[in-house]
């Protein structure tokens, strides 16, 4: 029994649950030029606004944020304190996790043309104030033009597609990534993103933040597939 009324399997092509037609797409697609990244990037900008956000909420000063057609991304800000520098760098792979269960939460309560909304004016706002790079400017206006077509068009059943497209990209993005830095942060701790950013702040090893993004990232994904695709919990500790 899940805890909300959800509906993930009910989209289908040809009586195939397109939910995993879509997870097929997200581990398939990054190693496609052009088409892989477009998507992939969602997750980035979802990272790259958790920094943002948090700095806002210490008084930080953010100036601007890049997003490059590698799938990385960077987000620039002055921050006030030490303190605040940390809590930065810890807060974007825990972000993009809890972005990912709140994408999934949108679609089983049947709101996607709000969590199409919410996409849209949120990359609305960061080509606005933050986006400067050349290529974060490009794709960011490609998004939003593609999100208004489909709120403009209002055919339900292509705005709950995209909606599970989003949320699935964003779903497997936010998981594999927090992994991808935890193998880095092992075999290549000087260039593991913000787990090499942590261990310069708290003199920790590298490794023991990215085990933190990877193992909250399986926390988040473990309580999407209990409470939102009828999989059983299997860790009864964990069964929130």
């Amino acid at each position: 029994m899940t805890l909300f009324d959800v509906h993930m399997l009910e989209l289908t092509l040809r009586g195939f649950p397109l939910i995993y037609i879509f997870l097929g797409l997200a581990l398939v697609l990054p190693k496609i030029p052009v088409i892989g990244p477009f998507f992939n990037i969602i997750n980035t900008l979802i990272h790259e606004l958790g920094h943002l956000l948090v700095a806002l909420l210490l008084g930080g000063k953010p100036k601007k944020i890049e997003l490059f057609k590698d799938k990385s991304g960077t987000m620039v800000a002055a921050m006030p304190s030490q303190f605040s520098s940390f809590m930065v760098s810890i807060s974007g792979y825990l972000f993009s996790s809890l972005f990912a269960y709140f994408s999934f939460y949108m679609i089983s309560v049947s709101y996607e043309k709000g969590f199409l909304l919410t996409l849209t004016l949120i990359s609305l706002f960061a080509l606005i104030l933050w986006i400067r790079n050349r290529y974060g400017i490009i794709w960011v206006l490609g998004f939003i033009l593609l999100n208004s077509f489909l709120i403009y068009w209002n055919q339900i059943y292509w705005i709950r597609v995209a909606a599970l497209l989003y949320a699935t990209f964003i779903g497997v993005e936010a998981f594999v990534s927090a992994w991808i830095v935890f193998y880095l942060s092992i075999f290549k701790p000087k260039n593991a993103g913000d787990a090499t950013l942590l261990s310069k702040t708290t003199h920790l090893p590298p490794f023991l933040w990215g085990l933190l993004f990877a193992l909250f990232s399986t926390l988040i994904t473990y309580l999407i597939l209990v409470h939102f695709f009828n999989i059983p919990p299997f860790i009864p500790f964990l069964h929130i």
